[in-house]
């Protein structure tokens, strides 16, 4: 069966997307609790005397046993059997209920915290006391080098921590790998993809002892470095270019690859991790800040949204601006800190010690926090800050307008309500153009929205000249111009623009305008900072009181406020001071696990008591130590990595030593590996000769036949992820990532026998081997070109004997889709 059967394809896709989101607790606690908090519990709790038809949705025994007739209540397809009785919830919630209920309803087993309860005293999280002496918590302190019997074999201080374990298990480490293999690890490890049979075998032949040192250098000097490393964090900032749904409220970002630049760029630079962070969450707010590095700002800008129908309620519109915010909490928190901190949305979370008041704490600071296109000019920031409102406003007024003039609208006073919102956006028209002749460009930006407004769709800023390449080389080596902009996606819009703006954000608060029972807007005042009420179960309905807006009282020093502002910068100041230490353990634990396929702590984003230890802990805090001594430099870790015999270490398997650690905790061997989808794809199209080195610039379609830019370039859409890339494990940008869970399926194999993308590198190979005379040579330079070395004289014989038969265009496919491709030692 082909690979593009449609049917086919999309049933397997379906599937393959419900694996790779399985839900989890955290799916629970942030997507179906809150709804059972603010809906459900008033009736249906284990705190009530006498819960109503004995249902107690707060218990996973009691849930399970409704589970069938649950979805029906909530799709209010049966007239007898309709809950909430309040009305029937959103689409997307109820596919959120779906989604639960398929997975096996996961939830906590005690009782969740129901309306008017509190959790039992055997499941209320860590007191403040014993959460503050925490491991993870901790001051850093080096610890010395522990003594160790085999002294030849240490490299690096990293190898004595290593070998300390062995030896205690009485295991030995595994030889060096030959230098043909190790340089192949190099390169995916460093630039993301395979070495070419030259640059093998150049490293192969280099004697001086210097080689392999040299070698990390000139890697992690290469632009190609930035591209790698950059693709690893995006996974962590949950990159991505639109929205679930990419509706009217939420389109999608036309210049969110201006941030995923900015990544590659800062990494390239090696920009201070503390730094990098910091840009990330409040470039605008630090002094001095470069007006380029302020694409920094996308990890906010860009971020997932919910689209608001402004004919809801505004308790759904507060409940909907609450999990855009929620996602925010969730980023910072699992992302930089490690921490689950989303959890104690409803309540005081289950087993760490955060509160509720931490929750909102932070909360407060993302409502304080407002996305926009800001230009990448300078402007004077009271000018800016002003174009900054009037754009959010005159969004909202065009899609209010849009919403009762292009459709039957059952809001009473539509007419009125139009007319008098189109007159505002002619006043505010007016004031902008007046800023024609000092910033056109601004006022270009915002024609968009007081043009004849279209039935459908975000407005989105044209594709315009494609983006000038960068004025200086990065890292010694040419960069060439990016490519012209894609062309539309399948839904008809161009998602990305080269306009001089970047999806970014600045300080306003949010508020929820509820005055009008009909119809409900969003009030932005720039400029000012809003403090947010602890919300009773999660609901926006129950607001509780107001808290300050502060950094988790665990990890602060003093009265953790963040005050300055929407608190962006103090809470970005915060986790290099306060909590250096965890941010420093959580960033090492990382990158060490991108180097070895397993990190330290093996759950890199939970470092609360439900996540795991680390297994080298000395190790770790070491690491930690120099990282921050070295000025929070990436490729200084990288080389100390790198440097160390661990790494070097052959992959090959021990009977002996998997008898004792099957699971390669201990490091004994290093651990073999699949290469993910973005090395995999460039491998082969390196290998083909077909890989562009354009850096930069609007992103393309992974699938389109013109598409030979690497993969990092390659459009991500929350809402229609590529089929290439979500076949391959390709994380969910939707939220961060603190790993990839690789998968083997049937629909892979089909690619790589099937798809018009393999059977192109496989013709431009055979292309390129035209010139050769006969079948031996022609088989020769496919073994160097695709698996950078000689075929030994059986495959030679094997490969001639296929040959009689079929052509070299075949063979090539049949060496592109082999392990020795795919995998990496």
């Amino acid at each position: 069966m082909r690979i593009f059967d449609r049917p086919f394809l999309i049933a397997s896709l379906l599937c393959a997307g419900l694996r790779a989101q399985t839900p989890d607790l955290t799916f629970f606690e942030s997507k179906i609790r809150p709804v059972l908090a603010a809906k459900c519990f008033a009736c249906h709790s284990s705190a009530l005397k006498a819960p109503m038809s004995g249902l107690m949705l707060d218990r996973k025994d009691s849930a399970e046993r409704v589970k069938d007739r649950l979805v029906t209540a909530l799709k209010y397809t049966d007239p007898r059997l309709q809950m909430p009785p309040s009305g029937k919830l959103p689409d997307a919630v109820i596919a959120d209920f779906e989604t639960w209920i398929a997975a096996g309803m996961p939830m906590p087993t005690a009782p969740t915290g129901a309306a008017g309860s509190q959790p039992s005293a055997a499941y209320k999280g860590m007191s403040l006391e014993d959460g503050r002496k925490w491991w993870a918590f901790q001051p850093l302190k080096r610890p010395a080098a522990p003594k160790v019997k085999n002294t030849a074999w240490p490299a690096t201080t990293i190898d004595s921590f290593i070998l300390e374990k062995l030896e205690g298990k009485g295991l030995k480490p595994a030889p060096p790998e030959e230098k043909r293999i190790l340089v192949r690890r190099a390169y995916v490890d460093l630039v993301g993809y395979k070495p070419t049979y030259d640059e093998v075998e150049a490293f192969a032949n280099d004697s001086s002892p210097d080689a392999w040192a040299e070698l990390i250098d000139r890697l992690q000097a290469s632009p190609q470095y930035g591209e790698r490393w950059g693709r690893h964090w995006m996974d962590v900032a949950r990159f991505g270019e639109d929205n679930p749904t990419s509706e009217a409220t939420n389109p999608a970002y036309p210049f969110a690859w201006r941030y995923r630049d900015w990544i590659i760029d800062a990494i390239n630079r090696d920009v201070p991790y503390d730094r990098f962070v910091k840009l990330q969450l409040a470039a605008d707010l630090m002094p001095g800040t470069p007006r380029d590095d302020m694409r920094a700002l996308g990890y906010l800008g860009a971020a997932p949204i919910y689209h608001k129908d402004h004919r809801l309620s505004a308790e759904v519109i507060g409940g909907f601006m609450t999990d855009d915010w929620d996602e925010r909490v969730d980023a910072v928190g699992r992302g930089l800190l490690g921490l689950t901190v989303s959890c104690a949305r409803c309540h005081d979370h289950k087993f760490d010690p955060i509160t509720t008041k931490d929750y909102y704490g932070l909360m407060g600071v993302f409502a304080s926090t407002l996305r926009g296109e800001r230009p990448l000019i300078d402007v004077d920031p009271k000018v800016e800050q002003r174009y900054l409102w009037v754009q959010s406003r005159l969004f909202d007024l065009r899609y209010a307008a849009n919403l009762l003039t292009g459709e039957a609208s059952t809001v009473v006073g539509s007419p009125e309500r139009v007319a008098r919102w189109k007159a505002e956006i002619e006043t505010l028209k007016t004031e902008m153009t007046a800023l024609q002749d000092q910033y056109p460009l601004l006022v270009k930006n915002l024609e968009k929205y007081w043009t004849t407004p279209q039935r459908r769709g975000p407005a989105t800023a044209p594709a315009t000249a494609a983006a000038p390449a960068p004025a200086a080389a990065v890292g010694g080596t040419d960069v060439k111009p990016a490519a012209p902009p894609p062309p539309p996606n399948r839904r008809g819009r161009v998602n990305t623009s080269t306009e001089p703006f970047m999806n970014a954000v600045y300080d306003a608060a949010q508020y929820v305008d509820g005055s009008d029972p009909h119809f409900t807007f969003m009030t932005y005042k720039p400029g000012e900072a809003r403090d947010f009420p602890v919300l009773l179960h999660g609901n926006v309905a129950t607001p509780g009181d107001t808290v300050p807006r502060h950094f988790p009282a665990v990890l602060a020093k003093g009265d953790g406020l963040l005050k300055n502002g929407s608190g962006r910068l103090d809470l970005a100041e915060r986790i290099f001071t306060d909590a250096a230490p965890l941010a420093a353990r959580v960033i090492v634990n990382r990158v060490w696990g991108w180097h070895f396929g397993r990190p330290l702590v093996a759950t890199p984003s939970d470092y609360g008591v439900q996540g795991e230890k680390p297994t080298h802990p000395e190790l770790l805090d070491d690491l930690a130590v120099r990282f921050i001594a070295h000025g929070w430099s990436l490729k200084w870790l990288n080389r100390e990595i790198m440097m160390s015999a661990v790494y070097r270490q052959s992959s090959h398997p021990r009977a002996d030593a998997e008898k004792i650690d099957q699971v390669n905790a201990l490091l004994w061997r290093m651990n073999p590996r699949r290469l993910d989808v973005e090395s995999y794809r460039d491998t082969l199209l390196r290998a083909a000769g077909r890989l562009s080195p354009s850096m930069f610039g609007p992103s393309e379609d992974a699938e389109a036949d013109t598409s030979v830019r690497r993969t990092v370039y390659s459009r991500v859409s929350r809402g229609r992820l590529s089929n290439l890339l979500k076949v391959y494990d390709f994380p969910d940008p939707v939220q961060t990532s603190g790993g990839r869970d690789l998968t083997t399926t049937a629909l892979q194999q089909l690619f790589v026998m099937n798809s018009p993308f393999m059977r192109a590198e496989a013709l431009a190979l055979s292309a390129a081997l035209s010139g050769d005379v006969d079948a031996a040579t022609k088989i020769r330079s496919l073994y160097r070109k695709v698996l950078s070395r000689d075929p030994s004289a059986k495959e030679l014989d094997i490969a001639a004997r296929y040959l009689s038969q079929g052509t070299i265009e075949q063979y090539a496919q049949v060496l592109l889709s082999s392990n020795e491709e795919i995998f990496w030692q």
